[in-house]
């Protein structure tokens, strides 16, 4: 009798392992007990690898300071289950290898960004994870930074990177006039992905994000100008509460692309929900450029719900009509249309789907429920077939919303298929406190 075999290879990104002779530093109200009564002093004190433990004040009062982090430190809740409140900004001085995590807390007002690009060498990491920014961005547009965002609250704010991952996080940017510059004006972009000075096969995951966009021109949910990794975009939900005040929109912009045939780039499975000002100048998944700019990339377009409030709406549009883009089972509202881009007869210009815009959901009665494509390897976790839309498929948003605080295996990437004989290969991405 033959025995069958099946060898498992796990790899876990632990993020936060530090210094074994790592020392813990705390900070309180009081500054008794040992602890400092401010986390600038805190920081001044630390060495690298040590931990911040940050004592939440009485009846969540702030910790008002702007301050620096120039050292591989985490700053983490005192208090499990309880966020450490601040006002002020918190900017990062980047470093070789240096690795700052902060955890867990809530910012009324302030921003959390870099001071420019880390030196060339190992990546400068950042963790930011369960924070909520009342009023503030994360910015980490900068080469040799490996940003991580994860599972945090942003109200009236944005995240901008060029390296890392962007995953389960809301983001609420309702302000005008927010955004990075694209040369002529403003993108009102909810997340922001430019490209690295360092170029790599790595892919870059933008996943299961919830995003609402009020004002501004030239709104974008995902804006993605990045050609030195490659991308996947899944299960994100953006939703435009009110019609833009200039005609011209676009929701998923990809504005560059690695120039490479090694790996697929995919967005798989995102519920867009636009609002335009005219019909016919909005683009719910735009590719602006020719293929000679990057003639070796190609695209999988699968499983995306696309729904606007105006007709005849130009929803998934290749400007040029040259790149390699394979767009199957979307469905779109309104006889909206796919320009420039092969309709391999999937795709639903009609779909009667309507979804709770709170939650992105699909309404009951909705076409979307088990159209996407029909293969096991995009089933939903209950093993049915496909749901368009963010809910569908392995990164169902059920497996970020709501957030906790509490999750510590944050994201898990593993093949959709696997021959008998074959190895399995799983890459988890997890956190330690």
């Amino acid at each position: 009798m033959k025995t069958k075999k099946l060898i498992v290879g796990i790899f876990s990104t632990i993020m936060m392992a530090f210094n074994v002779n790592a020392a813990d530093l705390c900070v309180s109200e009081s500054g008794s007990g040992g602890c400092y009564s401010s986390i600038s002093d805190a920081i001044a004190a630390a060495a690298d690898g040590d931990r911040i433990l940050i004592q939440p004040k009485t009846g969540g009062a702030s910790y008002t300071e702007n301050f620096i982090i120039n050292k591989s430190v985490q700053l983490l809740s005192n208090t499990e289950g309880v966020m450490w409140v601040m006002t002020g900004n918190i900017t990062v001085t980047p470093a070789i290898g240096r690795k700052i995590s902060i955890l867990h807390m809530k910012n009324n007002t302030g921003y959390i960004a870099a001071t420019g690009a880390s030196p060339a060498g190992a990546r400068c990491e950042v963790n930011i994870m369960n924070c909520e920014l009342l009023g503030g961005y994360i910015n980490f547009n900068y080469d040799y930074f490996n940003a991580n965002i994860i599972s945090n609250i942003i109200n009236k704010g944005y995240i901008a990177i060029r390296f890392g991952n962007v995953i389960g996080n809301e983001i609420k940017n309702t302000t005008a006039g927010q955004g990075l510059s694209n040369g002529s004006g403003y993108y009102l972009s909810c997340i922001t992905v430019n490209t690295d000075g360092l170029v790599s096969n790595d892919t870059l995951n933008i996943v299961g994000n919830m995003m609402t966009i009020d004002a501004g021109n030239y709104p974008n949910f995902i804006y993605w100008n990045n050609s030195s990794q490659f991308f996947n975009i899944m299960n994100n939900y953006g939703y435009n509460s009110s019609s833009p005040s200039n005609y011209d929109t676009y929701y998923l912009t990809i504005a560059a692309a690695k120039n490479s045939a090694l790996t697929t780039n995919k967005i798989i499975n995102n519920t867009i929900y636009t609002r335009m000002y005219y019909a016919n100048r909005a683009r719910g998944i735009y590719f602006p450029f020719n293929n000679s700019s990057y003639p070796n990339s190609k695209f999988d377009v699968l499983n995306n719900l696309l729904l606007g409030d105006v007709s005849s709406t130009v929803m998934i549009s290749d400007n040029t009509g040259t790149n390699t883009i394979s767009c199957s089972y979307n469905y779109l509202n309104n006889g909206s249309v796919i320009y420039g881009i092969t309709d391999d007869g999937t795709n639903n210009a009609n779909s009667n789907t309507t979804i709770n815009t709170t939650t992105g959901k699909m309404n009951i009665g909705s076409d979307g429920f088990n159209a996407g494509y029909p293969d096991f390897t995009y089933y939903d976790i209950d093993l049915t077939q496909n749901d368009v839309g963010c809910y569908g498929g392995s990164f169902t948003l059920d497996n970020f919303f709501p957030i906790t605080g509490a999750a510590r295996v944050f994201f898990v990437n593993a093949p959709r298929t696997i021959l008998q004989s074959g190895t399995l290969n799983i890459k988890a991405n997890s956190f330690d406190r």
